[in-house]
């Protein structure tokens, strides 16, 4: 289970050297972020890619050395 942060500040202020993973989902338009930290985690969508909370995000997240997630994938489907 993750904890919801609404206030991406209050999340990026716990993150301290902590291990992080975010994962950016959408189409051409519409764009939505998912960070986690341990049992936290923040995620908004965004009307479009130049929003600059979006961009400040993506920053934070490449400048921390968070892993990027591409996609989920249930454990007992994993191995085949």
């Amino acid at each position: 289970m993750v904890n919801l942060v609404e206030d991406w500040e209050v999340f990026e202020g716990y993150a301290g050297d902590k291990q992080g993973f975010y994962q950016v989902l959408g189409d051409a338009e519409t764009v939505e972020i998912r960070v986690a930290i341990g049992r936290l985690g923040f995620k908004r969508e965004f009307a479009n890619k130049s929003d600059s909370l979006l961009n400040h995000i993506l920053s934070f997240c490449k400048f921390q050395k968070y892993i990027k997630i591409s996609e989920n994938v249930r454990d007992e489907f994993f191995f085949k």
